[in-house]
């Protein structure tokens, strides 16, 4: 059984508090630039190196997840 705390990338995004709030903002600056009709694939794909950082380094600490 896999260790779970409220920062588990798999449920939050994100394995630290740094990585949360950039993925907040970045998730900000999504909605705004959507909003105004601008293209939001950059941000995207900023959003998602994060979160298979964060997967990455929590799978490397505890391990992949097992599936049922």
């Amino acid at each position: 059984m896999a260790k779970h705390t409220y920062l588990d990338p798999r449920q939050m995004g994100a394995d630290n508090l740094t990585d949360a709030a950039r993925l907040f903002l970045l998730g900000v600056r999504i909605v705004r630039a959507e909003n105004r009709g601008k293209s939001t694939a950059r941000l995207e794909k900023k959003a998602d190196r994060i979160q298979d950082e964060a997967f990455a380094r929590w799978d490397a600490k505890y391990g992949a997840p097992e599936e049922d």
